[in-house]
């Protein structure tokens, strides 16, 4: 026997603002440290999150943008890295991870190469999935052939977990649901600090903040519309964190809806929990997730909520409890309907802070640790 610590590392492409990458650092930051040695792979090391990696995390950067070309760099390390426990991240890097795999199953029956334990996770409801990019259609049917060579498939929510089996046709409970590291007293601190920002300074009116990539995936135009029909009952301001492709799209829409003066494209922040904490109403209008971070995160900053029951994370996040707060998806006049309700009856902060503790750092990082002794 030896007190050796366990070599646990996670998997993703890169570090840019996005709610898995945020999930990384943050299990990065949740191993207990007398009893893990917490490593982070980056395709690329690159990306507004790398500021934000614990110090004692042992970091390696494969320096690869495309991830197609981390296959041979990650098999190498792996090789020689003497790791307990690999955790892949996102859909391409986890098809990345497993046929970097293939080659070392294959010299590992000739040779023991101490291989470790690999846990592919889904961040994304695979059924609902469209994709950015000509290649994302290759996904379900790699993943269908690959996903299978994993010791442990990971979903984030429940919901997802048996979307996965189905789509990549799993035996019934096949993938483990491990929720999201998110809680922590990191979150406390920082929603804490004083918000300054001219939006916020030099505008009246109730405060919406949405946060995320600004793709389809968020629908921001549903959002958008659902904002504008409350102007004439309801003067508010919408400020909206995040970059990404539809940005042009999304300004356009601003302007044409008259809107320039009422909302604001913030950009990325390595502080939303301001904006939370000062929000008065936090708006989740996603086509689909799998679990939300954001959304949780914005509980745990005691705010108030509106979400769409999009496939899947929001109905499991708010639970019965809160299941009032689900509109449709993609439909402004039920969205702005569901807004003007939650303004005028907020939720009670300090309840929403208790049921957002359920998805804490420490528990995250036990379901991880345990995957070892499956």
């Amino acid at each position: 026997m030896t007190n050796r610590k366990l070599r646990i590392a996670n998997f993703i492409p890169s570090l840019s603002g996005g709610g898995a990458e945020r999930v990384v650092i943050n299990l990065c930051a949740s191993f207990p440290r007398n009893e893990v040695q917490p490593i982070l792979i980056a395709g690329s090391l690159t990306g507004p999150f790398t500021n934000s990696i614990a110090a004692d995390v042992e970091i390696v950067d494969l320096k690869c943008a495309n991830i197609r070309h981390t296959i041979g760099p990650l098999r190498d390390y792996v090789r020689q890295a003497n790791l307990d426990l690999l955790i892949s991240h996102l859909s391409h890097a986890n098809l990345a991870t497993l046929w970097a795999m293939r080659k070392l199953h294959k010299l590992n029956q000739k040779q023991d190469l101490g291989l470790p334990e690999i846990a592919v996770v889904e961040h994304m409801t695979m059924s609902a999935y469209r994709g950015e990019k000509w290649r994302d259609k290759f996904i379900r049917p790699l993943a269908r052939r690959l996903y299978k060579s994993a010791d442990q498939v990971i979903a984030v929510s429940n919901a997802a977990a048996r979307d996965l089996e189905q789509q990549l046709r799993l035996p019934p409970s096949s993938v483990t649901t491990i929720y999201n590291p998110v809680v922590s007293a990191h979150i406390h601190n920082c929603c804490q600090e004083p918000l300054q920002h001219s939006f916020v300074e030099h505008h009246s009116g109730p405060l919406i903040v949405a946060a995320g990539r600004l793709s389809e995936q968020k629908d921001y135009p549903t959002l958008i519309q659902a904002f504008a029909q409350l102007q004439s009952t309801l003067p508010s301001r919408l400020a909206i964190l995040g970059d990404g492709e539809e940005r042009t799209n999304i300004e356009a829409l601003i302007d044409k809806l008259g809107l320039a003066d009422r909302v604001c494209l913030v950009g990325f922040t390595e502080n939303p929990y301001q904006w939370m904490h000062q929000a008065d109403l936090y708006v989740l209008s996603s086509r689909w997730e799998a679990l939300p971070t954001v959304l949780i995160e914005a509980m745990a900053c005691g705010c108030n909520v509106v979400s769409t029951d999009c496939p899947s994370g929001p109905a499991e996040i708010l639970g019965d409890r809160f299941a009032h707060r689900l509109t449709p998806c993609g439909n402004p006049s039920a969205l702005a309907t569901a807004i003007t309700q939650a303004l005028d009856a907020p939720l009670d902060a300090d309840e929403v802070i208790r049921h957002a503790s359920q998805f804490d750092f420490n528990t995250a990082a036990r379901r991880y640790m345990e995957l070892l002794s499956l």
